[in-house]
């Protein structure tokens, strides 16, 4: 399907909506329980996904709580800098694991402040449900992997839950899309050197070797070194003779600023992702050459849900606001 003046999404998962639980009973009457979430909500995709929480809790408040009590939620946002942090993400967590009225949290939104976190949760056996982390190794083993999901417990019980699919289903899905259906056989790769850009980049790229393509080149930057100058990178690239590009990252990395420029360069090929493009933010960075984006999503796509079409439809009544409904809200619901 097309979305956002351009943007192409490939959804692979199916939508798994987050429930709250029964209710029976006045709201209130035995109490009241809390729960958290840890987003960047200086982002669009991290708003929106409170807002999806919030819908969540309002709806279930009115219609009597959770067997008679209250739900309090307390939305904890991770950015610093207009980015998201792992470090405020961890403080958050400390902060909630303070209160012990809280019962868990739904988030973060990225796999490094998740990679974070868990540690610090885990010996609390802190419930953690994430809407939308997708660096396989916060729970897989798989060979792959820098780090291991029974290291970030440290031998405790499993805190961590997820309601999406991994990178090492994404990336491929992007890899067999771009070998099969544009029928390009030479990319080059781009990541921000982040855990979810470096992971969902290695996967592509393995696969997309695994189908007979060539990678011309792999490049990989750090946001805070790199600035907003991606000419030179996308110059080498084309000099390698690549006719797609892939990027692995996040919007808020900067990682869609090289599809304006490519314009700039007079280079016209595919510019591809990971749901960390999906997003209105990419879509805004890319400004003058948004056609010809292709994102993998890691959710369903819930519009296409018709079980989900009412409920939608009552988000936008509550939340009518253009960037208040994003790719992640119903997963966050």
């Amino acid at each position: 399907m097309v979305r956002a003046r351009g943007l192409v999404v490939l959804t692979m998962a199916t939508l798994v909506a987050f429930a709250c639980g029964s209710s029976s009973g006045p709201a209130g009457s035995k109490g009241t329980i809390k729960i958290g979430s840890d987003l960047p909500v200086c982002t669009v995709g991290g708003q929106a996904v409170q807002n999806g929480i919030q819908f969540a809790v309002n709806q279930k408040n009115a219609a009597g709580g959770v067997n008679g009590y209250t739900i309090a939620f307390q939305g904890f946002d991770d950015c610093r800098q207009g980015s998201y942090n792992a470090d405020a993400g961890v403080e958050n967590v400390q902060r909630m694991l303070g209160d012990s009225k809280f019962l868990g949290m739904i988030g973060p939104y990225n796999s490094a402040v998740a990679k974070a976190e868990i540690p610090i949760a885990a010996p609390q056996h802190f419930v953690m449900i994430s809407p939308s982390n997708t660096n396989p190794c916060l729970t897989k083993d798989l060979p792959t992997c820098s780090y291991h999901p029974q290291d970030l417990r440290a031998g405790n019980a499993n805190n961590y839950w997820r309601v999406v699919t991994t990178d090492d289903y994404q990336g491929p899905a992007m890899a067999d899309y771009i070998y099969k259906q544009l029928t390009i056989t030479n990319v080059a790769i781009l990541d921000d050197s982040t855990v979810f850009g470096v992971g969902i980049a290695g996967a592509f790229e393995t696969e997309f070797k695994k189908l007979g393509g060539t990678v011309a080149k792999h490049s990989e930057y750090k946001k805070d070194q790199q600035g907003s100058d991606f000419k030179s990178i996308l110059l080498s690239f084309k000099n390698a003779g690549a006719k797609a590009v892939y990027v692995g990252g996040t919007d808020d990395q900067n990682i869609c600023i090289p599809r304006a420029q490519m314009k700039q360069l007079g280079w016209d090929v595919p510019f591809t992702g990971g749901d960390g493009i999906e997003t209105t933010d990419c879509i805004d960075q890319a400004t003058g050459n948004e056609a010809g984006i292709y994102a993998t999503s890691a959710g369903a796509d819930a519009t296409q849900v018709p079980g989900a079409a009412q409920t939608i439809a009552d988000f936008r009544k509550a939340f009518p606001g253009p960037n208040d409904f994003g790719g992640y809200t119903m997963q966050g619901y």
